[in-house]
């Protein structure tokens, strides 16, 4: 009888062995896969966040290239507008024309401008109240067809600096955002 039971032992524990390996051989492989799998996962995780980095350096670029544009304009506007208001022969009317208000393109720049575009938009925008005030309050010259103001007036020189210091600050800007 103790041969039949060594006997009967063996085919069932190679059985259960086999079963094991099996299962071993199964967990094992599904760990290799799984971890095969999570790096694969973080790769591409890594990816889509430099894609997603890229993008949005793309979306910043393009609207400080659009607000630099925007302030371009009106800085242009400003010194036309200026050219015109100092000239005592000018026979066009000064206009503002229809551009952003500069509360709006003061938010702008408080979002998307560099340090250098902030600051002069920030000189050039107290230039502009203080040569409307000139122009308003101020010692203003007339003659029966047109008024204007002084070209040496101290709020005239301070706006065509700010102007054109404005302007070199985004040339830079635009330089460097390239």
């Amino acid at each position: 009888m103790a041969a039949t039971e060594v006997a009967l032992w063996v085919p069932l524990a190679s059985g259960a062995l086999g079963i094991l390996g099996a299962l071993a051989g199964t967990g094992i492989t599904q760990r290799a896969t799984r971890k095969r799998e999570d790096r694969r996962w973080e790769r591409e995780r890594e990816l889509d966040q430099v894609r997603h980095d890229r993008e949005r350096l793309a979306r910043q670029r393009e609207r400080r290239a659009a607000l630099y544009v925007d302030l371009a304009e009106y800085t242009q506007s400003e010194q036309s507008t200026l050219e015109s208001a100092t000239d005592e022969y000018s026979d066009s009317p000064v206009d503002v024309p229809d551009l952003q208000h500069p509360d709006r393109l003061t938010a702008r720049v408080r979002l998307y401008a560099a340090p250098q575009v902030g600051e002069g938009w920030v000189a050039l925008v107290r230039a502009m109240e203080r040569v409307r005030w000139e122009w308003l309050e101020g010692d203003v010259n007339e003659n029966e067809h047109h008024r204007w103001l002084d070209p040496d007036n101290p709020a005239v020189v301070e706006l065509d600096k700010a102007i054109k210091e404005l302007q070199s600050a985004l040339r830079t800007a635009v330089d460097e955002d390239s």
